[in-house]
């Protein structure tokens, strides 16, 4: 079977390309997500589903991964299986007519029937097998992943374009469903709030005394500075510009976090309606230049802007993500700080790197007869078929696996985009009201891929350390942007070191940064963003 392979176009050496999802086709994360479409049919459904069935439906900010290259690898796995459903039929009806003009008899069609359709099932392993091994395993003798994608009717280049400019936010926007904003990111890992006081800095006097003595300047108790004005996009803009200097572009070679990215971004809902009293264009999603000047609108369609700082480590397969947004409201400064989590890939999908360099006689026997072991099983499937029609959560998980075997074992969530409501008027008037569908994101091929549990001790230790290397290196900038502006800095130091010595491992909220009992402090393996045993979200 011949089939086409898009590979990424290379950059002119002249012209530095926007940063897109597509910088991400070559990443582990985009590797072995890939190779999941074929080792997972759960997992292959969820992405057609979520990225070309669900096609209005905006899609979730990419995190170190591709979504493009995973929906071509998925829709490339189906087209196999349903190659595979199709020689099948198709071999059991040319069966069925030589069975009735008496060609064959009763015992030599069901050998035949039984052969094609293992022939067929043979097949398709071995496909599935090659692909793994010569375009999605890590280490090959041609170099390795290059991350190309195979081609793919359903994958026209409208829906390329779509996919990779919303899951880019190439326009600084991203749409969210449901309730978190955060779309994307993976679990909650910790998150707290301060409320500052934006007093002026005390003044400094000269005491001629302490002078002589060889001492300086004291403070004055009474008389303060003007605070220098700023705004929440200068405070911002500041952050970030240290942010990047600090953590990779002054720092030695050693130090620099090279997965580090800073960006700004804003989120808001994605309603679509079709009510076309209101014109035309008024399903179409907004724009930057749509949405109000106004900074942190208290409204349902409000988009807030948020700083994002990102760390991909471990060849992007672990994300942890920073969101600090800041707000000035009464001579005070609100900050906001959440951490998330993309923890590793399900162990399933790092199955690629253990398969052999190549397919030889001894691995396509080895298929055969694993094959061969399987038919009872499969015959006692096919004799449980009205089971199939029993919703899978009435029955034993040991009937399930018998039903679908090789079924995956990742927990794909995928919420619905329509919010169920219930109408309690008196003339149950919401009836007559204008259809409203929330497009925006709800989860990502990615968070669907999320293992329960860590594969390596430091990569929960990583998560954290990167956490609170980010959380220091912002509250050190905010201080210094304060003391810029003249602003007294003793509130802003007892809360830091509030925060600082609360530890990296519990969430905090509040002006005061109170405990409310959620740790992140899982045994070893324990799941990222679980809680533990000091209690439960319950308080968020």
């Amino acid at each position: 079977m011949t089939t086409q392979v898009i590979h990424p176009r290379p950059p002119d050496p002249g012209h530095q390309p926007p940063r897109t999802a597509r910088a991400y086709a070559r990443t582990k994360a985009t590797r072995l997500l890939s190779a999941g479409t074929y080792l997972d049919a759960g997992y292959r459904r969820a992405v057609v589903r979520e990225l070309l069935r669900n096609y209005p439906r905006v899609v979730a900010p990419s995190y170190g991964y591709d979504a493009v290259s995973v929906l071509a690898h998925a829709l490339a796995a189906r087209r196999l299986h349903r190659l595979q459903w199709a020689v099948g039929l198709g071999s059991a009806f040319v069966i069925w007519l030589l069975l009735v003009q008496g060609t064959l008899n009763s015992l030599t069609a069901t050998l035949f029937l039984v052969w094609a359709l293992w022939g067929a099932a043979y097949l398709r392993r071995i496909v599935t097998l090659h692909i793994l091994m010569t375009r999605l395993k890590e280490t090959r003798p041609d170099g390795g992943f290059d991350g190309a994608y195979p081609a793919h009717r359903a994958l026209t280049d409208a829906v390329v374009r779509k996919i990779d400019h919303e899951q880019s936010s190439g326009s600084g926007l991203v749409f969210y469903g449901g309730f978190r904003p955060f779309v994307g990111a993976g679990e909650l890992l910790r998150e707290w709030s301060n409320a500052q006081l934006l007093l002026g800095a005390r003044k400094k006097r000269i005491d001629t005394r302490a002078q002589a003595d060889g001492g300086g300047a004291t403070l004055d108790l009474e008389a303060r500075e003007t605070p220098v004005p700023f705004t929440v996009h200068e405070i911002t803009d500041y952050v970030a510009a240290r942010m990047r200097a600090q953590l990779r572009d002054e720092v030695r070679g050693d130090e620099r976090i090279e997965g580090l990215t800073v960006e700004q971004r804003r989120f808001t809902t994605a309603i679509r309606t079709n009510d076309r009293t209101r014109g035309p264009g008024w399903s179409r999603l907004p724009g930057v230049d749509d949405l109000p000047d106004i900074h942190w609108r208290e409204d349902y369609d409000s988009a807030r802007a948020y700083l994002c700082v990102r760390v991909g480590s471990w060849n992007e397969e672990l994300v942890t993500s920073v969101f600090v947004g800041f707000d000035l409201k009464g001579d005070t400064l609100h900050t906001e700080f959440y951490t998330y989590v993309l923890g590793p890939l399900v162990g399933d999908f790092h199955l690629v790197d253990r398969l052999p360099d190549a397919f030889d006689g001894r691995l396509a026997v080895r298929v055969a007869w694993d094959m061969v072991k399987a038919v009872p099983m499969r015959a006692l499937a096919l004799a449980l078929w009205p089971l199939y029609l029993v919703p899978q959560r009435f029955l034993p998980a040991s009937v399930r696996r018998l039903l679908r075997p090789g079924r995956s074992r990742t927990t794909v969530a995928v919420a619905e985009a329509e919010t169920v409501s219930v109408d309690n008027s008196e003339f149950q008037l919401g009836r007559y009201v204008t259809e409203a569908v929330d497009c925006g994101a709800l989860t990502s091929v990615r968070e669907m891929a999320t293992s329960a549990t860590y594969h390596h001790f430091f990569q929960k230790t990583d998560a954290v350390k990167y956490m609170q290397i980010v959380q220091r290196r912002t509250l050190q900038n905010i201080r210094t942007f304060l003391a810029e502006h003249k602003i007294d800095l003793a509130e802003h130091d007892r809360a830091q070191t509030n925060i600082l010595m609360g530890g990296g491992n519990q969430v905090f909220t509040g002006d005061n940064n109170h405990d409310i009992g959620y740790h992140y402090n899982e045994s070893d393996g324990g799941s990222p963003g679980s809680p533990g045993p000091a209690g439960d979200r319950g308080g968020q």
